[in-house]
């Protein structure tokens, strides 16, 4: 079964006693996440955004910790992978001033890579129920490409290589297929490394006071990212386009073929 179809047609309750139970006591937790999350974003969602943004409160509040800041940042960046409820390019700068260049990138990487294990633990525990708490209906339409499974891994590292696509909620889909889980963290930890760099590059030079630098990296970025995003549309409906164009060669061909049956009978 297509990855869309198997989205599409799941039951939200199992008819079995045991496993049903099991499946309101997810829906209850996930429901009492999400409130918690809105409650949170309501209160607190705009004054954490412009603690992040200020990159030089932000590294002080780091260095109050000492070396278990390092681990609260991680965590934190674990956790805006996981629920998004952080923007990423503060996060990402604000490591740049506070550890460098490359000490930002791995903190950013070793957090990234932890939440992309719990996304990908949760969708293999739980389904495609997770992924409908976290990914709308017409996100996972406009990501059919995913079925492409010869393509896939290229696919893959292009567009978490490129800025402005929607990396995160491949990760969340990504786990209910049946695609390497090796591979694809693999594949996209490599390719986040372009991306994240120059926003560390970016808080690096910040801290040094290279205001120069800093804004032709963050200008430099964001041209990229509009490039990427016109890439990534046109990689969407290439792919989409094959697909419809597949579709309706094995849709012609059950015709004929039944055509020829009925032909046979008579």
């Amino acid at each position: 079964m297509k990855l869309v179809d198997k989205i599409k047609n799941f039951k939200l309750l199992s008819d079995e006693p045991k496993q049903r139970k099991k499946q309101i006591a997810v829906i209850i937790i996930a429901g009492i996440a999400i409130v918690a999350m809105i409650i949170c974003y309501c209160l607190f969602g705009k004054k954490l955004l412009a603690f992040f943004e200020d990159t030089d409160k932000f590294k002080k509040w780091l260095d109050g910790f000492g070396t278990t800041g390092k681990i609260i940042f991680v965590a934190i960046r674990a956790l805006q992978t996981v629920v998004k409820f952080i923007p990423a390019e503060p996060l990402e700068i604000g490591s740049g001033y506070a550890y460098g260049t490359f000490g930002g990138l791995f903190y950013c990487m070793l957090g990234t890579f932890l939440g992309s294990l719990v996304i990908i633990a949760l969708t293999k525990v739980f389904g495609v129920k997770v992924v409908n708490i976290f990914v709308s209906q017409e996100q996972i339409n406009s990501l059919r490409f995913l079925q492409n499974k010869a393509k896939l891994s290229t696919t893959l590292f292009i567009i978490y290589l490129i800025p402005g696509t929607p990396k995160d909620i491949i990760t969340y889909l990504i786990g209910v297929t049946d695609f390497s889980m090796v591979k694809f963290m693999l594949i996209t930890s490599f390719a986040r490394i372009p991306s994240i760099i120059t926003s560390t590059i970016c808080g690096s030079a910040l801290e040094k006071k290279s205001y120069a630098l800093s804004i032709a990296v963050f200008v430099g970025t964001a041209i990229l990212g509009l490039i990427g995003i016109m890439i990534y549309n046109k990689l969407e409906a290439k792919y989409n386009k094959q697909l419809d164009e597949s579709k309706a060669a094995g849709n012609n061909q059950e015709k004929t073929k039944n055509d020829g049956n009925k032909k046979a009978a008579e």
